[in-house]
């Protein structure tokens, strides 16, 4: 059967590249294929294998160009999953008339002075987004173009393995009707070497109502989305914002999702406890199976475009030579449902906290990360993942405040941290709170845990509770107000981690401030505030 070229550009998810200025490339490997439909692969889609691409005959190009009344590139531009020799542009055109091939300019500008350029194709199929992969000989500069109008500039750069210093910034949680993203404007003017976004880059739920405790700064469009038009929707709201999109243009970025992105506390198949129509299994089957869809639309990622009805395999990692590796985890996808729903639960666990069969990540991406670890060289290894993976239980009984942290799935926990290696260091997202922990026994940690704080979220736990918090064994240190980020600046002799505070997160022009910075010393799992 013969397929239009359109429709086969969508299916593949390819970009055809013009001529540049480099030799011509070899045609990619074709990438790892998704799983039966229980587990992730044993293998991850590592990002320093590149999509497939399909170049198609420059003579079956349209002589006619889309004609642009009004600037296409309003959701801005990004790059993302770096390796050694290149990165994967995006950007995203403001929705068109039709679905017929939009052909788009790259350009990249490296700080040596070469230049690279070709075409891409998106249409309505791709939701209008588009993604490069380009080999890069060091730091660049990029910008998409159409006949009437060019895109904003990103800067971007591959991974340096010779890096004897490497700069992160860690962010997540930013729910767009509760605060302005002052934060991701301090972001882009540190100008980091990776953004590593831990989860919750939209939020699904319709417009609220203001209170006292949550005030409304702008309004989320349209209800919860169940569809993908939906979804694109409301990733188009949030790309809307200027310091957004200044924090995605300044970095390559390294993306995963927590559970905001489909819908609040949801496990595998498994809906969220209020949910509705949510219940049908195969109505919320369909409803994750778009929201991972845009998800993949809006992500600057080299991963292989989601298929409906199949596992859509997100975790995989990075290596900065031997100073750093990186394991970015999917803690949703294919969890147990939660044992409990109760919050803040301070008596004796309920049945079934201690099953050995449930899971966090799945027993093909546990075998992944135990193999990330027990081949590692690197001097520093890091979890990137969603909810707080230290123990927060407390009391004689063991008491689990939050089952939908790893406290929820102490077996699996202490699966993953059976094979830890040396100089662990564990990046969380999630409980929009800032905090410092031990992972591991409190008597003898394999590892530290550094937690995020929203970019924009309001308080999950009540700030008046900060010394029920403060007191837990493993918590080193907690602050419970401010929203913010985390700096993080790794070497082969120390890591040290910069909590970032927003002073007035309804002031979109807002101060941000160093709240304190803590430091990990190579070869010991102890941490100490600077």
């Amino acid at each position: 059967m013969q397929i239009s070229r359109r429709r086969f550009l969508a299916l593949s998810a390819t970009v055809t590249l013009a001529a540049c200025t480099g030799d011509d490339a070899e045609p990619a490997a074709s990438p790892a294929t998704n799983p039966p439909a229980t587990n992730p692969p044993t293998t991850d889609v590592p990002i320093t294998s590149d999509p497939a691409t399909t170049e198609a005959p420059t003579t079956t190009v349209a002589e006619v160009e889309t004609q642009f009344e009004t600037d296409p590139f309003v959701h801005g531009v990004a790059s993302g999953d770096p390796d050694g020799t290149s990165v994967v542009l995006w950007t995203r055109l403001a929705d068109q008339p039709d679905d017929d091939d939009i052909r788009v300019t790259w350009t990249v500008t490296g700080d040596d002075g070469t230049e690279q350029s070709g075409d891409a194709f998106t249409n309505a199929e791709l939701g209008f987004s588009i993604r490069v992969p380009v080999d890069l000989d060091g730091p660049a500069t990029y910008r998409f173009s159409v006949p009437q109008f060019d895109s904003p500039e990103g800067r971007t750069a591959p991974i340096d393995p010779n890096a004897s210093e490497f700069r992160v910034a860690t962010a997540s949680c930013q729910h767009y009707e509760t605060g302005h993203y002052a934060a991701h404007r301090d972001i882009a003017e540190w100008s980091p070497d990776l953004v590593v976004f831990l989860g919750d880059f939209i939020y699904e739920g319709g417009a609220t109502e203001p209170s006292d405790t949550r005030p409304t700064v702008r309004a989320h469009e349209g209800p919860e989305p169940d569809d993908l038009d939906g979804y694109r929707a409301r990733y188009a709201t949030y790309l809307s914002d200027p310091h957004l999109q200044a924090s995605r243009a300044a970095a390559p970025w390294l993306a995963i999702w927590d559970d905001h992105e489909v819908e609040n506390d949801y496990a595998g198949f498994t809906s969220q406890p209020d949910g509705e129509a949510d219940d049908d299994p195969a109505v919320f089957a369909a409803k994750r199976d778009a929201a991972y869809r845009a998800w993949w639309e809006n992500t600057p990622t080299r991963l292989p475009a989601p298929v409906a009805g199949e596992p859509f395999v997100i975790h995989r990692g990075l290596d900065v030579g031997s100073l750093l590796r990186i394991s970015a985890l999917d803690g949703r996808q294919y969890r147990s449902d939660q044992v409990s729903d109760v919050i803040l639960d301070i008596g004796p666990p309920v049945d079934g906290w201690d099953d050995p069969d449930r899971t966090m990540l799945g027993v093909e991406q546990e075998a992944w990360v135990a193999e990330r670890f027990a081949s590692s060289d690197a001097t520093w290894n890091c979890l990137a993942q969603q909810t707080v993976l230290s123990d927060a239980r407390i009391g004689p009984d063991g008491s689990i405040l939050n089952y939908d942290q790893w406290d929820g799935y102490v077996p699996a926990r202490n699966r993953l941290l059976a094979g830890a290696p040396d100089n662990l260091v564990v990046l969380t997202g999630d409980i929009h709170l800032a905090g410092i922990a031990n992972v591991g026994p409190v008597e003898s940690p394999v590892g530290i845990e550094f937690i995020t704080t929203a970019i924009s979220s309001t308080a999950n736990i009540d700030p008046e509770l900060a010394d029920l918090v403060l007191g837990i064994p493993s918590i080193v240190d907690g602050e419970l107000v401010s929203r913010g980020y985390t700096r993080h600046t790794i070497t082969p002799d120390a890591w040290s981690a910069e909590y970032r505070s927003v002073t007035d997160i309804l002031d979109a022009d807002s101060a941000v401030t160093t709240w304190k910075t803590f430091r990990v010393d190579a070869g010991t799992p102890a941490v100490t505030e600077v």
